[in-house]
């Protein structure tokens, strides 16, 4: 309870002036609600049993008086309230905001959005609400029954002592009850935000739960954390419930006591009639603010552990801010040195292991790699997201660590593979990375982007609203948007993670193109599974398994024969149409597929014509465990995601990522089959396919081969 009112007075500390005209006008306030009650003594014994009209009179007047100024001091009293609430909630949320956007990337990555949004919706709402019953409520209560307890001594110092006593037994049940209700209501709110969250995530995932047909699963989900939120609901209310009944029934067995011994007082003749009157009065409108501060108790608690939730934020070690040197980064050209370099997003499980590479300013490198191969973490090493366990990072000979972190992300543009759209204006959205840059250069970098022709098409052109995090765009559009964005803050670092994947081949190799223009004088890293679009790059760096295992330009690496060549192999062969709808393969490419190793090249060109195209978009499911399986497919582009439904867990886990080149449903060829997994589109996808009855075709056509096919499939499923 202390912990609560010393924050409270924290929250409002900073407006003197605020607080101590609240404070006045409330105390004006009380002042007659304490002391009304003791005008029955006067009216009583001074006007009443003497006959005194001009006294009564009098009497009347004071407490008429008495009575506009304590109703003029409540309504202004009620206003500051009002203000210094809002403006304590406004702080609030400013600081918890503030904090959010300084906490580490690795924070986000762990805690739901949900979870956080609960800090707003919930936390805070039980702050206000606790600030204005203990201001309110709790005071007025509180300086009652303090002044009332002055009074009935001076009244009557028997009587007052066995209302003493009885206050004590009154809060004795509630502070006795204290720590097992603030342990429920901690449950609550932690169950409550849990539900926030799976509902938030259920709104944004109902593409895959319709694509998975997981409506049932999602609803008997949500009614398992309905019984766990009913449970803790319902053990919050009766907590709450004993909270106030315990105090009423305790203030029930006072009542009777004091009326019993102030009678028997007043018949013995110890007390005067009026002082009786008054006595009864100003204990009954004691007892009814100690029954109002027991009122308090609960939003005491639950204000206590929303207290703790947003102190445990506020207490989040904040991101890295570098150092102080700014040197370096007022420099147009930019080169990057990377020494060492050992990271891990959990302990003693690197995820990159010594990595070193030297970026010359101004030339155009990519990171290339399977997926998982740790390309896309060495960028968000070099990004400042996390710091290396071991190594340096140094930007033209200057550590990161040394570097102002703020200004030195001031010289990046990043296209991510997903991009994020803000709600606001599409001009809005591009200005966001140069809030001063004007229309015209909005225009520019759109034009460049390839999306201002489309932006015209639209009613409302640059002023057309984003809703629901871009939802109205395409996943192209919302990648153009983005590239627009990074050209428009021209800046010395150009980083783009998988930033053409959701484009089609038309619009990747256009935009290829402006970003190779955009290369001459500044420093670009491309991040890419696609090899055939960074052939041009002045260096290529090899990832695989966390290790940099080569590195050179493409044909240096094609002469080595390395990895990068086992990569460039599995891509190459494949083609597709300028317009992404039609896709085919060459029969050396055919080859290098297992079961088809060792056939006759002409045997495999008519096998190759025999593959159909088959497109899917982003999200969108390929194949779903369980059902049938009478084709393969080949990834001519795009990449997906196979996962297992788990029973013990209730969900899908993720069992690989395939991207250009790979291959799966190879054992539908063999035999019917249901498929023991789903796959499903993680960005717009191009496949060739195969069908089981064709292959079968090709087989009894070609009966030397008939064995052959078999048995290595036969293999493969081993």
């Amino acid at each position: 309870m202390l912990t609560v009112i010393k924050n409270l007075l924290g929250y409002i500390r900073p407006y003197k002036l605020l607080t101590s005209l609240f404070f006045f006008t409330l105390l004006l306030d009380l002042a007659f609600v304490s002391l009304a009650p003791l005008s029955f003594k006067f009216i009583i014994d001074k006007a009443i049993e003497p006959r005194d009209i001009d006294t009564f009179f009098l009497i009347l007047q004071v407490l008429v008086i008495s009575g506009l100024i304590c109703l003029s001091s409540g309504i202004v009293s009620d206003y500051v309230l009002a203000k210094l609430n809002a403006r304590v909630q406004t702080d609030l949320r400013r600081k918890l905001f503030v904090q959010m956007q300084h906490l580490n990337i690795s924070f986000f990555q762990k805690a739901r959005s949900g979870d956080l949004v609960s800090y707003f919706s919930i936390d805070l709402p039980a702050i206000e609400g606790a600030m204005t019953s203990i201001l309110t409520t709790g005071i007025q209560s509180l300086s009652v029954v303090v002044i009332s307890t002055v009074v009935l001594f001076y009244l009557q110092w028997s009587m007052a002592i066995f209302i003493l006593v009885g206050a004590t037994v009154i809060f004795a049940g509630p502070y006795l009850l204290g720590r097992r209700a603030q342990k429920i209501n901690a449950m609550y709110k932690e169950q409550l935000t849990s539900m926030t969250s799976d509902i938030q995530e259920n709104l944004k995932a109902q593409k895959v739960i319709k694509g998975f047909n997981l409506q049932t699963a999602m609803i008997d989900k949500f009614n398992v954390r309905l019984k766990s939120l009913f449970i803790s609901s319902y053990s919050k209310n009766v907590m709450n419930a004993q909270l106030e009944r315990i105090p009423m029934i305790s203030l029930l067995l006072i009542n009777f006591t004091i009326i019993g011994f102030g009678s028997y007082l007043a018949l013995k003749g110890h007390i005067t009639v009026g002082s009786l009157v008054a006595f009864f009065t100003m204990y009954t409108s004691m007892g009814n603010s100690v029954f109002n501060l027991t009122f308090t108790i609960p939003a005491f608690t639950e204000a206590l552990v929303s207290m703790e939730r947003i102190g445990q934020l506020l207490n989040q070690p904040r991101e890295e801010t570098g150092g102080s040197e700014s040197a370096q980064l007022k420099q147009r050209h930019l080169g990057i040195q990377v020494d060492n370099v050992t990271f891990g997003y959990h302990a003693k499980q690197p995820v990159l292991k010594q990595i070193n590479m030297n970026i010359p300013a101004c030339t155009t490198v990519a990171f290339v790699g399977s997926s998982g191969s740790g390309k896309s973490t060495m960028v968000q090493l070099l990004l400042g997201f996390y710091e290396p366990d071991k190594g340096h990072i140094r930007i033209n000979g200057s550590s990161l660590r040394a570097l102002d972190r703020s200004l030195y992300r001031g010289q990046i543009s990043v296209v991510f593979q997903d991009n994020f759209l803000f709600q606001g204006t599409l001009l809005e959205n591009i200005r966001i990375s140069k809030s001063d840059a004007s229309l015209d250069k909005v225009i520019e970098a759109s034009k460049k982007a390839e999306i201002h022709d489309y932006i015209c098409t639209l009613p409302d052109g640059y002023e057309t609203q984003v809703l629901d995090e871009g939802g109205n765009f395409s996943g192209g559009q919302r990648q153009r948007l983005a590239i627009a964005r990074a050209i428009l803050r021209d800046p010395p670092i150009l980083l783009l993670d998988e930033a053409t994947s959701a484009l089609d081949p038309i619009s990747e190799a256009s935009i290829n193109q402006t970003f190779e223009k955009l290369s001459h004088d500044r420093t670009v890293i491309i991040v890419t599974h696609r090899l055939a679009s960074i052939t041009g790059a002045d260096h290529i760096f090899v990832f695989d398994q966390g290790e940099l295992v080569d590195s050179g330009n493409h044909l240096q690496l094609l002469e080595k024969d390395g990895f990068y060549k086992k990569l460039w192999d599995k891509q190459s062969g494949l083609a597709i149409s300028h317009s992404g709808q039609e896709a085919s393969i060459d029969n050396k490419r055919l080859s290098r597929l297992p079961f088809f190793r060792g056939v006759n090249l002409d045997v495999l060109k008519e096998i190759s014509n025999l593959f159909t195209t088959e497109t899917f978009a982003a999200k969108q499911t390929v194949i779903h465990e369980g059902e049938p399986g009478e084709k393969f497919y080949l990834i001519v582009r795009g990449k997906v995601e196979v996962t297992k439904w788990t029973p013990h867990a209730d969900k899908q886990i993720s069992l690989a990522v395939l991207e250009d080149g790979d291959h799966f449903g190879e054992i539908a060829l063999l035999e019917n089959v249901p498929r023991t997994a789903t796959v499903t589109a993680m960005t717009p996808c191009v496949f060739l396919t195969l069908q089981r009855k064709v292959l079968y075709y090709i087989l009894s056509k070609y009966p030397e081969i008939n064995a052959l096919v078999r048995q290595t499939l036969q293999e493969r499923r081993k």
